[in-house]
């Protein structure tokens, strides 16, 4: 059972590198400054190079960043409950 706890240690240190690209990547964009109108999924997806040309899935990874960062407070979700949302980094 070793190998499972330093695939699962190995495979958080990845997720967290990639939400720290993702928030870099955010503030050097304008429009996710905190009071900025915000970026929606595919934009923020392009700026970061996360696509992972899936014809039918391509955005699932960015927009789980997102959700996960937003729920760590440091995104901040712009028209909720609606299809097209747009993301903006938090001012904390």
């Amino acid at each position: 059972m070793a190998w499972y706890s330093a695939a699962m240690a190995g495979g958080q240190a990845l997720i967290a590198d990639c939400k720290r690209h993702l928030l870099e990547t955010m503030q050097a964009l304008p429009e996710c400054a905190p009071e900025g109108q915000g970026l929606g999924n595919k934009a923020i997806e392009d700026a970061t190079g996360f696509a992972l040309g899936l014809e039918r899935a391509d955005g699932w990874f960015t927009w789980s960043l997102l959700v996960a960062l937003a729920s760590e407070g440091a995104v901040e979700v712009l028209q909720p409950g609606k299809r097209n949302k747009k993301y903006r980094l938090t001012s904390r």
